[in-house]
């Protein structure tokens, strides 16, 4: 295209379709040619970061909305290609993923400070932990509705996996259950430092094994005893102590070290002991022992629903739903899928990764089953059940790392239901 030829337009007025020209060194932008068709909001974000005000476009390669029939007063109407729609899903649902990654990996470099703080400056690690919790509640009850979101396998550092999964699926059930922001505090407080007293054990004693000798189980056992202490000397609350005190006392007295039950457990640690016990089967020391997430709330509803409080089990299923993060389905329409988040309004709807050899999988396009009303799940399967070739599209995860994301408002474009 020549300078006579060429047709000049505002950044600020750049959208998805048009075919633009950088005149740029190569180095001066990090687009792999000069001149392409814009596919997405995140390309427009890049080109106005690069400091030019007007670029080249050509309409004639452009891709954009064909404008519709108008009367005198309206302007045109047309609607953006399919693929450029898809382009923006696809980049909007890689944003949520990456923000939601990010939060979670701050927050496991976060726990890391206060542990390496909690031995010598007590003090200091209890501020830590009450900013990093203050945080996290204020974004959960600002932000309106949330859901449960799995997050990549890599997400955050390992050590700290057990400590902010448990945090934050304890916040999401509290909201849940009503409790207020002073409340949600304490139980993230007493959630995230549950586990401070393993620091004092050998890293081969930190997770409980069937294969312990007594003496390990009882040294084992000892962490609660240790956390209690450093809670003591970290000035926490009498509510954050018991939840130390607790978090392995079930309601049936079957738990330790005191085989307390029922009201004997303060209800803020009823919270706890039910979601601890939930990411350990989960997320057991060998992976290979891991129970997948569908298959961990049957057994807990099936064979152990005694050892919870009854209402606090009820809305966790709720709220983690029939199907939790993490879980492989088979849809009714003969495809696999793998969940990855749920809106505990509509358990039986969650969103899914679709399996779809057409699509690379790292564009693969997170889908609402929302959306699909004559699309289901048929049933839960484990990854072993699964086709090589699916599973390896699929990637299930072997450790469940889970954060909150704001849900998103469907009143307008489905009606009350």
């Amino acid at each position: 295209m020549s300078d006579a030829q060429a047709q000049f337009i505002d950044v600020g007025e750049l959208r998805v379709g048009m075919y633009i020209y950088l005149d740029l060194g190569w180095m001066g932008h990090p687009f792999a040619l000069n001149n392409f068709k814009i596919l997405s909001e995140t390309q427009i974000e890049t080109i106005r970061g690069l400091g030019v005000k007007r670029l080249r476009w050509s309409p004639e390669q452009s891709d954009l909305p064909q404008p519709a029939t108008t009367d005198d007063d309206g302007p045109a109407v047309g609607d953006i290609s399919a693929a450029a729609v898809r382009q923006q899903r696809l980049d909007a649902q890689r944003r949520d993923l990456e923000r939601c990654e990010r939060d979670f990996s701050d927050a496991t470099r976060c726990f890391r400070d206060i542990l390496k703080s909690v031995g010598t400056r007590p003090n200091q690690a209890r501020e830590q932990a009450e900013a990093m919790v203050g945080g996290l509640v204020g974004r959960l009850t600002d932000q309106g509705d949330s859901f449960i979101r799995l997050l990549s396998e890599g997400a955050g550092e390992k050590s700290a996996l057990h400590a902010i999964n448990v945090t934050v699926i304890s916040l999401l059930l509290g909201k849940r259950l009503g409790l207020d922001a002073d409340a949600l505090r304490d139980l993230g407080l007493g959630a995230l430092l549950h586990d401070i007293g393993k620091i004092s054990l050998p890293e081969r004693l930190r997770w409980r094994e069937p294969g312990f000798t007594a003496a390990e189980r009882n040294l084992f056992q000892q962490h609660v005893v240790n956390g209690l202490e450093l809670g003591i000397r970290m000035g926490l609350s009498r509510e954050i102590l018991a939840m130390i005190a607790q978090h392995h006392e079930y309601s049936d007295g079957s738990g330790f070290p005191k085989r307390l039950s029922g009201e004997q457990l303060t209800y803020a640690s009823r919270i706890l002991v039910l979601v601890n016990h939930y990411d350990q089967v989960c997320n057991p020391a060998n992976p290979v022992m891991a129970v997948t997430p569908h298959n961990a709330l049957s057994l807990m509803f099936a064979q152990s629903r005694c050892k919870f409080d009854a209402a606090v089990l009820e809305m966790f299923i709720r709220m983690m739903g029939v199907y939790p993060p993490g879980s492989v389905v088979l849809l009714t329409d003969g495809r696999h899928a793998l969940v990855v988040s749920v809106n505990s309004d509509r358990p039986l709807k969650p969103l899914v990764v679709v399996h779809d050899p057409r699509v690379p999988s790292d564009e693969a396009r997170v889908l609402d089953l929302e959306d699909a009303p004559d699309l289901g799940i048929r049933q839960s399967l484990k990854p072993s059940q699964l086709p090589r070739a699916v599973f390896d599209y699929l990637s299930p995860r072997q450790r469940m790392c889970y954060f909150f994301e704001r849900a998103r408002d469907t009143s307008s474009s489905r009606g009350d239901r």
